[in-house]
C-alpha cells in the first residue's frame, strides 16, 4: 500500500515528477502480476512506435502556415486555406501525431515561444498553393502546434493514471500490507480498470484534498447543469461557471473540439482556473484542480 500511496501523492501534485510516478507504476504493475499493462507506461516514457496506434490525447490540432511572396510583396506565417483538399489530406496536416516520449515533449515545450513547428516537405507546396491568389507562391510551409496543446498531454497522462490508481486503491481497501496486495488484486479485474481509465470512455470524477479523494460518477455527456453543480460543490464560483458555459458555446464548432481536444476559449478558462489554484483564490491543490477540471470536461464532452 505504501507504493500505491506514493504514486497517488506524486500524481496529485504538479510539483512531483510525472516520470517518477510512471516508473513507480511499472514497479506496481509487476508487483500485482500485470506486466502486460506496462506497455503503455513504456510508450509514455520512451515514445510510441510510428507504426502503432496513438492514444487520442496525443493527436493535437495543427494549423498550416506558410511564407508567401509574389512580384511585389512578402507575407510571413500566413494561414493556408485547405478547403479545396480532400478530408483525408486535410486531416494529415491539421492533426499532429505526437509520438515522442514525455521527456522529449517536455524539452520541446521548455522554450519561450508559444508554438512548435513541424516542417512540411517542399513537394506539397503545389498542393497548398492551389488556393492562393494574386500570384503568390509558397516559399516555406509548416504545421504549427500550440505548446498549450502539447502541455495537455502531461495533464491527460497524470489524470488518467491517477484515475486508475485511485480505483485500484478503492477496490483493494485501505491499510493493506504490501505483501497482501498481490493476493487482493487476484480477485480484481485490474486489466479492465486500467483499460477504462487510460483508454476507455471513463466517467470517473476525481476530487479530494491531499491524500483523501472521493470518486463519483455523475456527469453525463452534454449535461451542463450536472457539470455546473459538480463544479459548484468544489468551490468554483457561479461567475466562473457562467464563463465556462460561454467558452464551451464559443468553441463548439472549432477544429479542436471536432478532434476531441479543448478549444481555445475553454483552454483559456482552464488556465485562469489553475492560476486561481496557484494563488489560493480557489482553495484546492493544483494537481487535484487540474485533474478535476480536465476529467470533468472530458466527461461532459463524452471523450475517452
Amino acid at each position: 500500500m505504501k507504493l500505491l500511496n506514493e504514486i497517488i501523492d506524486a500524481l496529485s501534485s504538479q510539483e512531483s515528477s510525472l516520470t517518477g510516478a510512471l516508473l513507480k507504476t511499472k514497479v506496481l504493475l509487476h508487483h500485482i502480476g500485470h506486466k502486460e499493462l506496462v506497455e503503455w507506461v513504456n510508450h509514455e516514457l520512451n515514445g510510441y512506435p510510428h507504426d502503432g496506434e496513438l492514444p487520442e490525447y496525443r493527436i493535437l490540432p495543427a494549423q498550416v502556415l506558410a511564407n508567401l511572396a509574389n512580384m511585389a510583396y512578402q507575407v510571413n506565417s500566413h494561414p493556408i486555406p485547405l478547403g479545396h483538399l480532400d478530408d483525408e489530406v486535410r486531416e494529415r496536416f491539421e492533426a499532429a501525431k505526437m509520438y515522442q516520449s514525455l521527456a522529449v515533449l517536455e524539452k520541446l515545450t521548455a522554450d519561450e515561444d508559444g508554438v512548435l513547428e513541424s516542417p512540411i516537405p517542399m513537394q506539397y507546396n503545389g498542393i497548398f498553393g492551389g488556393s492562393l491568389a494574386n500570384g503568390y507562391k509558397i516559399q516555406r510551409v509548416w504545421s504549427s502546434i500550440g505548446k498549450a496543446d502539447v502541455a495537455q498531454i502531461f495533464i491527460q497522462v497524470r489524470s488518467r493514471l491517477l484515475d486508475f490508481v485511485l480505483e485500484l486503491k478503492e477496490q483493494i481497501g485501505d491499510n493493506v500490507p504490501d505483501q497482501e496486495i498481490k493476493k487482493r488484486t487476484d480477485s480484481i479485474d485490474a486489466s479492465s480498470l486500467f483499460s477504462n481509465a487510460i483508454f476507455g470512455n471513463n466517467t470517473t470524477i476525481v476530487v479530494g484534498n491531499h491524500n483523501s479523494q472521493d470518486v463519483t460518477n455523475i456527469i453525463a455527456k452534454g449535461n451542463f447543469p450536472a457539470l455546473a453543480e459538480h463544479l459548484k460543490k468544489h468551490g468554483i464560483a457561479e461567475s466562473n461557471i457562467a464563463e465556462l458555459q460561454t467558452a464551451i458555446k464559443t468553441d463548439e464548432n472549432t477544429l479542436e473540439v471536432r478532434q476531441k481536444q479543448f478549444g481555445p476559449a475553454v483552454k483559456t478558462w482552464l488556465q485562469n482556473m489553475l492560476s486561481k489554484a496557484v494563488d489560493a483564490s480557489w482553495n484546492i491543490e493544483l494537481g487535484v484542480a487540474s485533474s478535476l477540471l480536465a476529467t470533468a470536461l472530458q466527461n461532459y464532452y463524452g471523450w475517452p
